[in-house]
């Protein structure tokens, strides 16, 4: 049966009455969050408190729920008290705080245990709510790199041996990579599987060890580093490949890290294992629902993006292990993702797989939650797939425009709502109300405030009170013996429907086949964007060779052969789903399920059809064997022709457009064409359905259609000029409004990245540009310093001959017996006067002395300056790369122009099965 909706809360239309006569409840479809959610937010808009609802809903209907926690809020899910009582909270309240507020414990847990009654009756709930939430779910508390709470062995991959290597070679070396990575950053090391010398190796002594299953951890690495058992790595020589000075050289990095007690806790406690975590468990009442809470808060910054790296990489592989399904079997949730998934060019290790994530997890039933306070923190593209958005109050403009702008789509994204209205909304929300927009829903956008959430939201949790609150949970059950295992802990599936747990078998819906890592999402309007143009729709999609089609009769469109996987064959005689034939340059298929000039019926046979009681579908409207006429000043192109013409093999219209938009700054003399032929359905009245485009790829489309094909009918108001006119005005609307590129730039350099230029030939012209420009001004810090030292040079010079000369002169007056002498033979006046002498060639001397040496610390002083100066500027080239940012450029709308328009014509399949 379907997952029970999410009940948020209420909501109310954009222009409803705010009080509660326009408000009804909000219940949210789970398989709506299939194609993820994006949550944003200022501080105090609730955003937190949303996420918890959304956990909770989640469990309730007995999704198991994965959490990355990295300011220490998700581990208040486990604040779920039963009764409500005072006596429950009163444990968790901090008594320096009530003592500054001048009441005590009891007090405050009273006030409070009010307080969650009243506002869960509110939302028709109760402490019997709260209690079935509590029995239904199994939390675990994750904490790895402390034994705070339970610890995590992050390089369980290396030390366990997997079954996996037997089963699912892929996944097993992407687990293995990941633990690698990780351990080459630990050590400073390039952590690359691609170009790392030091991964390769790793990686080829590490496996081997695993396939014979024997451990591979740090102690097994360094004894196979210092006398490999293997002869060569590739087509080098081990030697050759690593010489044995840099082999010795990684051991000791390594052994150093091995020896480290802090390192100790990385490697004990439960295995990085998510499948496991994310099985259904065996309760009294019926199986519980995991809510795993991974929580980094104790970690530094750079030990939190390999953690979750390494984390988000093995979820990737889990994934990609499972069954295609549109059901939600699983959420993930990560609250306060600043700084993981970051825009361009940043690129931390959690980026890639939380991108592929939001990329392909969708088609394996995984949804991905994001929240953040600064919608900045994120990459566009993430943005881009994300289907279901909850909007609260944003404070800054820059935040709400990247808000707005993320939020239209081709049908003016907002619910018709104009730009300046919704900035207006978005900035005078109340705490607790979220503008929505769901894709998925009619209307898409609308207003919704919030339930109460069933756990207290007490704020940010402290390791001591993560010890505190694991002790207060069951323990986690003992991992299975490997040995022992029955079912494939890669593919857990929450359905009871579902029969095999084998992540290989097929989805009991017999429509659904297994899709590789590679597949899109069954439907046509999610998939990925290019930098080139990135949509903020994600129902605008890409269509190249290797698309899936969205009609689960149509398996694979790759036009090379297909050949059998063993690892994603389904155990039974299951009939294998058929497959669009294949032409020399393959067939391109445009879903033409929504276009009303085509319906297409169920393909069932008549025996089929016959047991389920079901009347036999009518018969396709008659199509033409003779391709109509295309619109004056229209070309027409057609989807490459089949080897052999099936019968039911036809064409749908579609109207498509080849458009250039001219990008352009002038300021940092940019300017990038960007090209695309974009494709859309025809509406049955000569409109093209924005809400499908497409981007084609023109060499898999011919200029003549099939032998023997037929043709569906034009639409009859595409005969008109004006129409005709306006379909192809519209598509170059709908280029001017998503195009867009991103461009690296130097703003201090005044340099921009050249079309088709990688971001590291950019960098280093970068350092170049800065090492001319510290050259250059090296010689002015020279230039500038000369006159200076020059005039201490000269004074210095003067000063040392005053000194002289006064020295000079106190050495030819008489001391001081020679004085009393001088008055006992020419008298005491005599004697005076050689005195005041004397006294004053001293005091001539004393300043000479003086001024020599303050001439000399000043020309040290300024040698000193001058060399700071010029040493810092030596720091130009090497700090180049921190004054690259990205430039988004957008084109103008005269900047976009049309070379032709045609009408393309898409191939289907309407035949009998």
């Amino acid at each position: 049966m379907p997952t029970r909706p999410f009940t948020l809360g209420r909501s109310r239309p954009l222009s409803g009455d705010p009080g509660a006569a326009g408000a009804r409840p909000f219940e949210l479809p789970a398989h709506h969050l299939v194609t993820h959610g994006v949550v944003v937010g200022m501080t105090g808009s609730g955003k937190t408190g949303l996420v918890m609802v959304l956990v909770e809903e989640a469990l309730r209907s007995g999704v198991p729920v994965l959490m990355v926690d990295v300011k220490g809020d998700l581990p208040n899910l486990l604040f779920t008290f039963p009764e409500l009582s005072a006596a429950e909270f009163e444990p968790w309240i901090d008594p320096s705080a009530a003592a500054r507020d001048g009441r005590s414990t009891a007090d405050v847990a009273e006030g409070l245990a009010a307080r969650w009654r009243d506002g869960l009756a509110s939302s028709g709930l109760g402490p019997a709510d709260v209690a079935a939430l509590r029995a239904r779910m199994a939390p675990r508390l994750l904490t790895p790199g402390t034994t705070a709470g339970e610890p995590v062995h992050v390089l369980s991959a290396l030390e366990a041996p997997s079954p996996l290597w037997d089963e699912d070679e892929e996944a097993a070396r992407e687990a293995l990579s990941a633990s690698l990575s990780l351990l080459l950053r630990l050590v400073g090391r390039d952590p690359d599987p691609a170009r790392s010398r030091e991964h390769v190796l790793l990686a080829h002594l590490a496996e081997r060890r695993l396939r014979a299953r024997r451990a591979a951890g740090l102690e097994e690495l360094l004894a196979d580093l210092a006398d490999p058992p293997i002869a060569a790595v590739g087509a080098l020589g081990v030697d050759e490949f690593f010489a044995p000075k840099e082999r010795q050289a990684l051991a000791r990095e390594l052994n150093t890290l091995l020896a480290s007690p802090t390192f100790a806790t990385w490697r004990k406690g439960a295995p990085l294992d998510v499948a496991a975590w994310l099985a259904p468990q065996a309760g009294s009442g019926g199986g519980k629902t995991p809510a795993v809470i991974v929580s980094v808060a104790h970690l530094d910054d750079d030990e939190r993006l390999l953690v979750l790296g390494l984390l988000f990489d093995q979820l990737l592989s889990w994934v990609r292990g499972l069954s295609g399904t549109s059901d939600l079997r699983a959420l993930v949730v990560f609250d306060e993702v600043f700084g993981f998934l970051p825009p361009h060019p940043a690129n931390p290790p959690t980026k890639r797989p939380l991108l592929a994530l939001l990329k392909q997890a969708r088609a394996f039933g995984v949804g991905v939650v994001l929240a953040t306070q600064n919608p900045m923190d994120l990459d566009y593209k993430a943005l881009s797939n994300a289907g279901a958005w909850f909007v609260g109050r944003l404070q800054t403009d820059a935040d709400r425009e990247r808000v707005v702008e993320g939020l239209s789509g081709a049908d003016g994204g907002a619910g018709g709502v104009g730009a300046a209205a919704l900035s207006a909304t978005l900035k005078a929300l109340p705490p607790r109300t979220f503008f929505v927009r769901d894709v998925h829903m009619q209307p898409p956008s609308f207003l919704a405030e919030t339930r109460f959430s069933l756990s207290w939201l007490r704020g940010p949790v402290t390791r001591r009170e993560i010890g505190r609150l694991v002790r207060s949970i069951s323990p986690p059950p003992p991992a299975p013996d490997p040995t022992h295992a029955s079912l494939d802990s890669r593919s857990v599936h929450p359905d009871p429907r579902v029969n095999s747990l084998d992540s290989r078998s097929a989805h009991p819906d017999p429509r659904v086949n297994s899709l590789d890592s590679r597949s899109a999402h069954p439907d046509l309007r999610v998939d990925s964007l290019d930098i080139r143009s990135a949509h903020p729709d994600p129902r605008v999609n890409s269509l190249d060779s290797r698309s899936v089609h969205p009609d689960p009769r149509v398996d694979s469109l790759d036009p090379r052969p297909a050949s059998p996987d063993p690892r994603r064959a389904s155990p039974g005689p299951a009939s294998p789903a058929p497959r669009a034939p294949m032409g020399p340059g393959g067939t391109v298929v445009l879903d033409p399920r929504h276009t009303p000039a085509a319906p297409q019926p169920a393909r069932r046979s008549a025996a089929a059809r016959a047991g389920a009681g079901a009347p036999a579908p009518a018969p396709p409207p008659p199509a033409a064997t003779a391709p109509p006429p295309a619109p004056d000043g229209w070309r027409s192109l057609y989807a490459h022709a089949p080897a052999a013409a099936p019968e039911g093999f036809r064409y749908i219209p579609w109207v498509a457009a080849s458009v250039i938009a001219h990008l352009r700054d002038t300021k940092l003399g940019v300017a990038l064409n960007r090209s695309q032929l974009l494709a859309a359905p025809l509406l049955p009245d000569g409109r093209p359905d924005l809400s499908r485009v497409a981007r084609l790829d023109a060499s898999l489309l011919a200029t003549s259609p099939a032998a023997g094909a037929r043709f569906a009918e034009l639409p009859a108001p595409l005969a008109k000029r004006a129409t005709a006119q306006a379909a192809a005005r519209a598509l170059r609307e709908h280029a001017y409004r998503t195009t867009e590129a991103a461009v690296a730039v130097h703003k201090e350099l005044g340099l921009a990245q050249d079309d088709g230029e990688p971001l590291e030939a950019f960098a280093a012209r970068c350092r170049a540009a800065a090492a001319r420009l510290a050259a250059a001004e090296q010689q002015q810090v020279v230039g500038r310093f000369a006159p200076r030292i020059a005039r201490l040079g000269e004074r210095i010079a003067a000063a040392k001959a005053r000194y002289g000369e006064a020295e000079a002169e106190v050495a030819a007056l008489p001391g001081a017996v020679g004085a009393a002498l001088l008055g006992l033979v020419a008298g005491r006046d005599t004697a005076r006067r050689a005195g005041t002498q004397r006294d004053k060639a001293a005091a001539k001397l004393e300043r000479a002395r003086q001024e020599w040496t303050e001439a000399d610390a000043a020309l040290r002083d300024l040698h000193a300056a001058q060399a700071a100066e010029l040493a810092a500027l030596e720091q130009l080239p090497l700090r180049a790369g921190e004054g690259i940012e990205t430039k988004r450029l957008v084109p103008k709308k005269n900047d976009v122009e049309v070379a032709f328009v045609a009408l393309a014509w898409a191939a289907t399949l309407a035949g009998p099965a």
